[in-house]
C-alpha cells in the first residue's frame, strides 16, 4: 500500500482572536488524512490563546511567545514540522473545503515541488474577486504574482535553499519563492480556489517600503544590469494615494477575473 504524505499546516498569529477560530475549522475540517497542524502565536492578549485551547486537541504543537515578525514565525513553526509537505496559512485566511487533498494530488501525479493557485479575496466581509495564480512566472521579477496562502512546497525545499530570510519584513515570502524559482524548482498551478485571504488596509508607509524591499531582493539576486525597471514603475506607482492605487488594483482584477 502506497504510504500517504504528510502535510504540516502552520498558522503564524497575533491577537487575531476574530477569525481565527475560522482558520482552524479550516483546516482540521480537511479530508485529508494525515495533516500536522501547529500554531505560533507572538505572545497574543487578547482571546486567541483561548481559541487555541479550545481546539488544542487537534494541533499537534503550538506555541505563545514574542518573536521578530511574521517570517521569524514561520520559520519557528518550519522548524517544527515533520510533514513531507508545508502549507502556511495565516489567521486571517482560511482554506477553501478539500483543498489539500486536491494539492496533494496534484503534487503526486504531476512531481512538482510547489503547488498553488485561485484565492479569493473577501474586502470589508464581502466577496471581491478571485485572484487566479499565473500560468507562467516569465515576470516573477515584478513581484509576488503567486498567492501565497495557497502554496504548498515539499518540505526538503527548505532544508535545500534555507528559511524565510528575516531582513525582509513585507518580501521574504516573494523572495523565497524567487529563490526556487530561480533554481528551476517546478511549479504547478490549479485553477481552483485553494484559499480565502481577508483583505487589510495598506498604509503609503509600509508601500513605500515594499518597494525598496523588493529593488533590495531583485538586487541580491541579480535580476538587473544598470537598471531596475520595476522598481522605477513601483516608485512612479507611489505618486499615487495608496487607497486609490489599491482600488485601482482591485477593478483591474475584477475586470480580469470576476468572482463566481
Amino acid at each position: 500500500m502506497k504510504s500517504i504524505p504528510k502535510v504540516t499546516i502552520i498558522t503564524v498569529v497575533f491577537n487575531a482572536e476574530a477569525h481565527l477560530e475560522q482558520t482552524i475549522r479550516s483546516v482540521i475540517e480537511q479530508d485529508y488524512p494525515s495533516i500536522e497542524y501547529i500554531i505560533i502565536d507572538g505572545g497574543s492578549t487578547d482571546g486567541t490563546l483561548d481559541i487555541i485551547n479550545r481546539y488544542q486537541d487537534r494541533i499537534n504543537y503550538w506555541v505563545s511567545e514574542t518573536d521578530d515578525g511574521i517570517y521569524d514565525a514561520m520559520n519557528k513553526g518550519i522548524r517544527k514540522a515533520t510533514g513531507n509537505v508545508i502549507g502556511l496559512i495565516n489567521a486571517d485566511d482560511w482554506y477553501a473545503p478539500g483543498s489539500i487533498s486536491r494539492a496533494m494530488n496534484i503534487m503526486q501525479e504531476t512531481g512538482a515541488e510547489v503547488v498553488h493557485g485561485a484565492m479569493l479575496i473577501f474586502r470589508e466581509g464581502r466577496e471581491t474577486m478571485v485572484k487566479r495564480g499565473p500560468k507562467k512566472l516569465d515576470n516573477f521579477a515584478k513581484g509576488m504574482l503567486l498567492n501565497h496562502p495557497t502554496v504548498f512546497a515539499r518540505a526538503s525545499l527548505y532544508r535545500r535553499f534555507g528559511l524565510f530570510d528575516t531582513a525582509y519584513r513585507i518580501a521574504a515570502d516573494w523572495e523565497i519563492l524567487l529563490r526556487w524559482w530561480l533554481n528551476d524548482i517546478s511549479f504547478y498551478v490549479d485553477d481552483e480556489v485553494i484559499a480565502n485571504f481577508r483583505m487589510g488596509g495598506i498604509s503609503s508607509r509600509r508601500l513605500r517600503e515594499s518597494f525598496e524591499e523588493k529593488h533590495t531582493i531583485r538586487r541580491k539576486h541579480h535580476m538587473y544590469t544598470l537598471l531596475d525597471r520595476h522598481y522605477l514603475y513601483d516608485r512612479m506607482k507611489f505618486l499615487i494615494p495608496s487607497d486609490i492605487l489599491l482600488n485601482r488594483s482591485i477593478d483591474k482584477l475584477q475586470k480580469m477575473e470576476p468572482s463566481c
